[in-house]
């Protein structure tokens, strides 16, 4: 028996605004139609570290797509459901031609419920404020190491993140584009754009194939989906009907079905407010 629409949205330029919260107003109408019974979930590239004290005060119940489909994650119970990671040592070729580009990797692996970050010393103050943005939670450490390959032999990772400028990442992309086996989204920081992140899956691992998952239990009548950039384009691609806020990309508001206002007026909440019956 299909239920009703499932609505997916993605978090930063989307769901959460420019502080990088959810405003106490969207969190008001979410939680009241959460309560109505809506199906609403989020497809994130961030980890559970951040995911759970931004929408904490969300009564979410469904299992969200964390990590750009790396994992699908329990939020309410703090754990973590499915993973999607490298399974062969492909990551650690890609590693090799990341560092003889003399960039520095976050390699991402999951050890007893908790995520570690592995990387070499940090080469630029975008990398360092990331790294202090998100450690000292009890969610995911960071592991200075001088030899990934010590580290990730056995157990390979889940996924790669490189931040630098954003033509140095783009050149590294290409080249591991035509020599590799992967799923790739190369882009620009939104308040830097100067800078960007390089961020390298196991093949077919995306917000959408993840999201799928969650789907094909549900069996919705219909799936919206919500996003600003690139890395939603996947999910736009399995949805019925896709939106995007006025500051998303050029190249995602192309592929919706309509424009709805920007991440700092509520444009998600409000626009659920209006759709859900």
């Amino acid at each position: 028996m299909k239920t009703q629409t499932l609505y997916i949205s993605d978090l930063d330029g989307t769901l959460l605004n420019s502080d990088s919260v959810v405003s106490p107003h969207s969190i008001e109408k979410i939680n009241a139609l959460l309560h109505k019974g809506m199906h609403f979930t989020v497809a994130t590239a961030r980890t559970p570290a951040t995911v759970i004290p931004l929408l904490q005060s969300l009564d979410l119940d469904m299992p969200a797509v964390l990590m750009n489909g790396a994992v699908l994650y329990d939020i309410r119970h703090r754990r973590y459901i499915r993973t999607n990671g490298f399974t062969d040592d492909s990551a650690l070729r890609y590693i090799e031609r990341l560092e003889k580009r003399h960039l520095v990797p976050f390699v991402y692996r999951i050890d007893d419920n908790k995520l570690h970050v592995f990387h070499k010393t940090l080469s630029n103050e975008m990398q360092r404020t990331f790294k202090s943005q998100r450690e000292n939670t009890p969610y995911k450490d960071f592991i200075l190491t001088t030899d990934y390959r010590e580290e990730l032999l056995d157990r390979p990772p889940l996924f790669i993140l490189v931040i630098d400028l954003f033509d140095r990442l783009e050149t590294a992309a290409a080249e591991i584009a035509r020599t590799g086996k992967c799923s790739l989204f190369c882009y620009r920081d939104i308040v830097d754009p100067r800078y960007g992140n390089l961020e390298i899956y196991p093949q077919g691992v995306s917000k959408a194939a993840t999201a799928q998952q969650i789907i094909d239990s549900l069996n919705p009548w219909e799936v919206v989906a919500f996003g600003d950039n690139l890395n939603d384009l996947p999910l736009f691609g399995i949805a019925d009907r896709r939106y995007a806020p006025a500051n998303a990309m050029d190249e995602v508001k192309q592929q919706a079905t309509a424009i709805i206002p920007d991440n700092n007026h509520d444009g998600v909440a409000r626009f659920l407010d209006q759709d859900y019956r």
